[in-house]
């Protein structure tokens, strides 16, 4: 039997269509045809955390993240459902989801941490999370201080810069035309008192220099009429004035000669 050109090109264009849909399903993580197992687990914050970021088992892949969305409870927690596509894996109902850093340029992933029970995980079952911190997150934290004092430091550069402009403008007013004239005059004024204050300055030396030999001549005046024994030498004028004016009492009571 023959089959007619329109029926194959039907045919082709089928199966373009289903190898289309499978793909963009796997890609989703999901599956058309085979064995699947969906859970669900939540955190605060994903990071990086994509629809198709890989669920890893001591970093074998078992399957996808298949969807992310917000938990419907206004507490802004986000719930990620996970596709395990491996059928051979058991994932015991104490597993932990851990969000995980996949390389440097935080790509995230979800690396599941197998639990000691004999209870396997079911199709549809919660498993409890843990945001584990990348290496990049860690020195954003120990950046994170020196990024907030860099930060002080900008707003108080801020503000210096501010206060040197309005200083500049305030010098600038001080020293306006008007002011520069005056400043001139002033400092004029000062150099002529200066001049002659250092006038009567060196009046005032050339008569101290002047006085100097009559404070000498007075000084050994004073110097001799302390070496003179001015009492005893009053003394014997004294006596010697007594004895003139015994003798002149004698020659005038006539007993002189």
């Amino acid at each position: 039997m023959k089959i007619s050109k329109e029926i194959r090109v039907g045919f082709v264009a089928i199966l373009a269509i289903a190898l289309f849909i499978w793909g963009f399903n796997y890609l989703k993580g999901t599956l058309l045809f085979g064995t699947k197992k969906v859970i669900y687990t939540e955190y605060p914050f994903i990071g990086g955390l994509t629809n198709s970021s890989p669920v890893l088992v001591n970093g074998f892949k078992i399957g996808l993240v298949s969807d992310i969305y917000f938990k419907n409870n206004h507490s802004g927690n986000i719930i990620v459902e996970l596709t395990i596509t491996d059928k051979t894996i058991q994932i015991p109902n104490n597993s932990v989801a851990n969000l995980i850093s996949l390389d440097l340029l935080s790509s995230k992933g979800i690396g599941l941490s197998l639990g000691n029970s004999s209870v396997e995980l079911l199709n549809g079952d919660t498993i409890p999370s843990h945001f584990e911190k990348s290496m990049l997150d860690g020195v954003n934290e120990q950046l994170l201080p020196m990024k907030q004092k860099v930060e002080k430091l900008m707003v108080s550069l801020d503000s210096t810069i501010v206060i040197m402009k309005t200083t500049l403008e305030n010098f600038n007013t001080i020293f306006d035309d008007q002011n520069k004239r005056n400043l001139k005059m002033s400092l004029a004024n000062l150099k002529t008192t200066l001049e002659k204050f250092e006038e009567v300055a060196t009046s005032a030396n050339s008569a101290i220099a002047s006085a100097r030999p009559m404070i000498k001549t007075y000084k050994e005046l004073g110097d001799s009429l302390k070496e003179l024994d001015i009492k005893t030498t009053l003394e014997k004028a004294n006596k010697t004035f007594d004895n003139i004016s015994l003798i002149m009492e004698n020659i005038n009571k006539g007993e002189g000669t």
